[in-house]
């Protein structure tokens, strides 16, 4: 999500989502290292670009909710969306 889309949620949630985004960054990167994958091979398994790969492991981008969902079905990340 980029720093516009940060912005344009409500201030009282801004810091909760940041949080979530950076958890499930970190669950993306030690799931991926866990089955052996290289980030290349991950982004050409889902045909992404691995620029795309390193930045949601890094935190400095986060990829739409359709891309969020695929890559962790991919990587039998479960995703919680509750209040």
């Amino acid at each position: 999500m980029s720093p516009k889309r940060i912005e344009k949620i409500p201030p009282k949630y801004r810091k909760a989502v940041e949080a979530s985004l950076l958890e499930v960054s970190k669950r993306i990167q030690k799931q991926r290292e866990a089955l052996k994958l290289t980030q290349e091979a991950l982004a050409e398994k889902l045909n992404l670009s691995p620029t795309m790969i390193q930045s949601i492991e890094q935190g400095r981008r986060y990829p739409s909710l359709p891309t969020l969902f695929y890559v962790c079905q991919f990587l039998g990340i479960e995703i919680n969306i509750s209040k």
